[in-house]
C-alpha cells in the first residue's frame, strides 16, 4: 500500500532539505507527540546509516519501529527504511528546485506486509485508505507551509 503527495514550497531546495534532514528537530517533534525515540548510536552520522528505534502508538497499542536512512543525497532527497513486526516500509522524499526560491517535494510512503497478521492489518487499513491519504496530505501540507513561513521569516543570504 502506498501513500504519496507532491507539494510546492516557497523556499530553496537546500533550505528545505536542511529542515527535512534536521533529525534532532524531528526527534523532538516525535517526542512531543508521545513517541519514544532512541538513536541507534549517540554519535551517528547525519546521513546514510543513521537509525532510530521508536515506540509508536498505532491502533491502541505501542508498536516497535526500527528506522534507518538508506540513501542521503543532499539537497535532492533521502530514502529511509523502516521495519515494524511483519511490515517493511520505505519513505522516499525527493526535492526538485523549480526556481531559486521554490521547491517541489514529492513524498512517498510504501508499506509491504511480510506476515499473515501484517497482511490482515494492511487489508483492514485499506478500507480507510482515502481517509488516511487525506490525513497524510494534510500533515505534509502543514509541514510544507511551516517551511515556507520559516523561510520567509529567515534572513536571506
Amino acid at each position: 500500500m502506498k501513500f504519496s503527495t507532491r507539494q510546492d514550497i516557497e523556499a530553496p531546495a537546500e533550505f528545505v532539505f536542511e529542515r527535512f534532514a534536521d533529525f534532532e528537530g524531528l526527534e523532538r517533534q516525535a517526542m512531543r507527540r508521545g513517541i519514544d525515540v532512541k538513536r541507534k548510536s549517540p554519535s551517528q552520522p547525519r546521513g546514510v546509516g543513521a537509525g532510530w528505534t521508536l515506540k509508536v502508538p498505532f491502533r491502541g497499542k505501542l508498536r516497535d519501529l526500527a528506522v534507518e536512512i538508506r540513501d542521503y543525497d543532499a539537497p535532492n532527497g533521502l530514502v529511509a527504511d523502516a521495519k515494524s513486526g511483519g511490515l517493511d516500509m520505505i519513505l522516499t522524499a525527493d526535492l526538485m528546485a523549480l526556481s531559486p526560491h521554490r521547491t517541489r517535494m514529492t513524498l512517498g510512503y510504501d508499506v509491504q506486509p511480510n506476515t499473515l497478521s501484517a497482511r490482515i492489518l494492511v487489508q483492514s487499513v485499506k478500507f480507510a485508505k482515502s481517509t488516511l491519504q487525506k490525513r497524510f496530505e494534510t500533515r505534509v501540507s502543514k509541514f510544507c507551509d511551516h517551511l515556507s513561513d520559516e523561510y520567509k521569516g529567515a534572513p536571506r543570504k
